[in-house]
């Protein structure tokens, strides 16, 4: 058997009802050949999939699937972040670019969110509080900030964690020049591996 880092190894060591599976941002505007980020979104849709798959199998298994969604409401921003948003950006609050690309499995909570750092969230972190979370599995788009920023809060916090390559992504636009270099900031520091799958064994989900 192929020897695994021992991030994920103390990760799988944990009780599923201590795992969530954390689906970060897979929205219309990223995911849909008719959002905002148009046809550049194929490699977003297929992250997304693939999640949605591995969702349902933690819901079985008695673990949690966590799904985040940013929405653009300006008068939930500061004056700062106002001056650098458009009026017609990204996930637009309730617009149908906001909603999720795909319709979240059966048992999971979806949590809305108004920047991209999900760990902003008193209702993100005050729901991990309440379901007892120890480790994370991070899953979810774009790769340089709201995907980063999951993964660098979750380090910061303390909590077991990884962040397949597998299940996240940024728009095709970048898969030759910041999405690789984020993956790889992504191996070399978090121990992200290339599929789930050495996860999912390890931990027997």
């Amino acid at each position: 058997m192929t020897e695994i880092p021992t991030s994920i190894a103390r990760l799988a060591a944990l009780e599923p009802s201590q795992i969530a599976l954390v689906c970060v941002d897979f929205q219309n505007d990223f995911c849909h050949s008719g959002g905002k980020a148009g046809h550049g979104a194929s490699s977003n849709a297929a992250a997304a999939e693939r999640a949605n798959a591995i969702a349902a199998r933690f819901i079985a298994r008695g673990a949690h699937v966590i799904y985040t969604k940013q929405e653009l409401d300006p008068a939930q921003l500061t004056d700062k972040q106002r001056q650098f948003e458009s009026p017609d950006g990204l996930c637009l609050v309730g617009s149908w670019g906001a909603e999720l690309y795909l319709s979240p499995v059966e048992g999971a909570h979806v949590i809305t969110k108004h920047r991209f750092d999900t760990w902003q969230s008193k209702k993100f972190t005050g729901l991990l509080d309440d379901l007892g979370i120890e480790g994370l599995v991070i899953a979810g788009l774009e790769l340089r900030c709201c995907l980063l920023f999951a993964v660098m809060g979750a380090d910061e916090r303390g909590y077991r964690y990884t962040a397949p390559q597998d299940l996240i992504s940024g728009v095709d636009a970048g898969n030759e020049t910041y999405n690789m270099h984020v993956r790889e900031y992504l191996r070399q520091v978090h121990d992200a591996p290339e599929s789930v799958e050495a996860f999912l064994q390890a931990a027997r989900l």
